[in-house]
């Protein structure tokens, strides 16, 4: 079980996003049936996937929503040495539309492999996807497989495809483990429910923009002076720590402390 979540900041991490793919999934109607070096790179994700299993370290992004049911949790797989192998991007785009996992398997901080588990609807109907990309040093798409059925636990029986070539870029994911951009942390508010206090962080719009809520079992200095006036505060960038607990059930992000960014 993994032990450690770390606030990203605290941890010096070396992905890159210079893939020259868009935040949004590309196509290209071409078919890769192989090439020499696919073997090598599963291999290189299977022993990925050993080390950071063996480790207790992960990064983890701050939890974020929109109204619409969109969100967005990425967490970053480190090694004993605090390398970053591997980010899981865990999604839902919201009104019904696909949600699911993708896995960036990293060499040299870019993704050499992309692993992407999906469910969506096509033509009415749900589907789950399971995808695997291979990219070149330069983040060139080589070769996308594929399998897919109704049902998750019927898609393991089948095998792979090779599908028409599909890459998908993981700068948003490390926008959001790096708090950047929309996923910037200004405070937004502070909510009280049930005898508890919930800062209420994220991107500062007028629009239906990402939000994530920490919940506040102390007063800190921070706390304390957004508490007072709060209005005055708000659209201030923050910089907060956080550990995700468990109550019958019930994950939840635990404020640890903050203050006013510099």
């Amino acid at each position: 079980m993994l032990k450690y979540i770390f606030p990203l900041f605290v941890l010096f991490l070396t992905a890159c996003s210079d893939t020259p793919t868009s935040d949004e999934t590309t196509q290209e109607q071409k078919i890769i049936k192989s090439f020499p070096s696919e073997g090598e790179m599963d291999e290189r994700v299977t022993e990925i996937d050993a080390l950071t299993d063996a480790s207790d370290l992960l990064a983890s992004s701050l939890n974020y929503s929109k109204s619409d049911g969109t969100s967005i949790l990425v967490l970053g797989h480190l090694n004993r040495d605090n390398e970053l192998l591997k980010i899981e991007e865990r999604f839902s785009d919201g009104n019904g539309k696909s949600n699911g996992t993708r896995f960036y398997y990293l060499y040299k901080g870019k993704a050499f492999v992309t692993h992407e588990l999906i469910d969506q609807m096509e033509n009415n109907t749900a589907v789950f996807i399971d995808r695997v990309t291979y990219y070149d040093e330069k983040g060139k798409v080589l070769k996308t497989k594929e399998r897919s059925a109704s049902f998750e636990e019927d898609v393991y029986k089948l095998a792979y495809k090779a599908a028409p070539i599909q890459g998908v870029s993981v700068d948003r994911a490390m926008r959001a483990l790096n708090s950047e951009k929309e996923f910037t942390t200004t405070f937004q508010g502070l909510i009280y429910e049930n005898g508890m206090t919930y800062l209420i962080v994220g991107e500062n719009t007028k629009n239906d923009g990402y939000t994530s809520a920490l919940r506040c079992d102390f007063k800190d200095p921070l706390i304390i002076q957004l508490s007072n006036l709060p209005d005055n505060y708000i659209g201030e960038k923050l910089k907060v720590s956080f550990q995700v607990e468990e109550d019958r059930g019930y994950r939840f992000q635990l404020y640890t402390g903050g203050d006013f960014a510099q």
